[in-house]
């Protein structure tokens, strides 16, 4: 389920557990005015468990591939605390958080992207409809052109085996390697640690992983799940392949008896100030505020950063995208262009 579907479910849950109205009858009830979709089958699937006597934390955790397993723990445990409706919210609030961070890196992304794409259609268009026309006048009286020109023009002649066929060899490469890796834990970690070097982009992608890593954590240390089970949770759920082969890890260094902070170090997860506040949380008996704290922190790095990317790379793309166009028409056409003009002028 999508961040926005785990959202409308659990508002679901914690207003009919706030009213005291039987979950069965209610979920039934709601999926009945739902459109078709995974929140529907969902709905319908829990009201049915609940009709035949599965308590809610086992029919959650039937969901399994629909719902994120942290979820039925964490109902769980506020089913076997008493406080529910608490753990409710607070599932909420971060579904929200998550769902409003990752819109927050899209659109950081998207004017980027559009300016871009704007600058390949113009490229196209000057390639496919403008240099013909061009090398045709030049060839029909008959022009001694520069060398560069003469490469700009013969890219003119030939866009589809000098631009079309090798782009689309190199994107078909990249979309290839792609699926190839995606489909092993390795691959997947390496992909993931190429998308981090990225400039501008990577670090803002990390930082809003690590942000929803720290806050799921914090969560379930919260709520009285064991730290262990807590980083295993919180690592698979995770989107960061290599975080989520981490976390499995630390667990084994946590169920050791090994100290959060050490279990930290050396894993290449998070950097040394974490496990410093980590560290701090844990000899102060208040490891879960620590977690949240990490968590704002990186949260407000991926604002910081996003702000970077909407207003710096957007000119950077558009500078270089009309300084490139510019520079090929200026100094491949229109230099030839003049010296025609001024010999047809005497």
């Amino acid at each position: 389920m999508t961040a926005d579907d785990l959202t409308a479910l659990n508002d679901q849950i914690a207003a009919m557990a706030r009213a005291g109205l039987p979950l069965d009858q209610g979920l039934e009830g709601l999926a009945r005015e739902m459109g078709r979709g995974r929140l529907r089958d969902v709905t319908e699937t829990l009201a049915r468990d609940l009709r035949a006597g599965i308590p809610l934390p086992d029919a959650l955790a039937r969901q399994t591939g629909r719902i994120p397993p942290y979820y039925a723990n964490l109902v769980t445990a506020g089913i076997q605390t008493g406080r529910l409706p608490e753990v409710l919210t607070t599932l909420t609030m971060y579904a929200r958080t998550v769902a409003a961070t990752r819109a927050t890196v899209v659109e950081s992304l998207f004017y980027p992207a559009v300016v871009l794409v704007l600058g390949l259609v113009l490229f196209g268009t000057l390639v496919l409809l403008i240099l013909p026309q061009f090398d045709k006048i030049f060839q029909d009286f008959g022009l001694q052109l520069p060398l560069f020109t003469q490469l700009v023009m013969s890219v003119g002649r030939h866009p589809v085996e000098l631009i079309f066929i090798p782009a689309g060899v190199l994107l078909g490469g990249l979309a290839v390697a792609w699926g190839a890796v995606r489909f092993t834990p390795r691959g997947r970690r390496v992909w993931a640690r190429l998308v981090y070097l990225i400039p501008l982009v990577g670090p803002v992608i990390r930082a809003a992983r690590l942000a929803a890593f720290c806050d799921l954590l914090w969560m379930l240390v919260e709520y009285g799940l064991p730290l262990p089970t807590a980083v295993r949770l919180a690592g698979a759920a995770s989107s960061d392949p290599i975080m989520a082969a981490r976390a499995v890890e630390i667990e084994d260094r946590l169920a050791q008896g090994m100290p959060l902070a050490d279990a930290f170090r050396g894993q290449g997860l998070v950097p040394e100030w974490v496990a410093w506040l980590a560290a701090s949380g844990e000899r102060r008996g208040d490891l879960a505020a620590a977690l949240r704290a990490i968590g704002t922190v990186y949260r407000r790095q991926v604002e910081a950063r996003s702000v970077v990317l909407r207003t710096v790379l957007p000119p950077f793309v558009v500078i270089a995208t009309a300084g490139f166009l510019t520079g090929v028409f200026a100094m491949a056409v229109m230099m030839p262009m003049i010296k025609l003009l001024e010999g047809l002028s005497k």
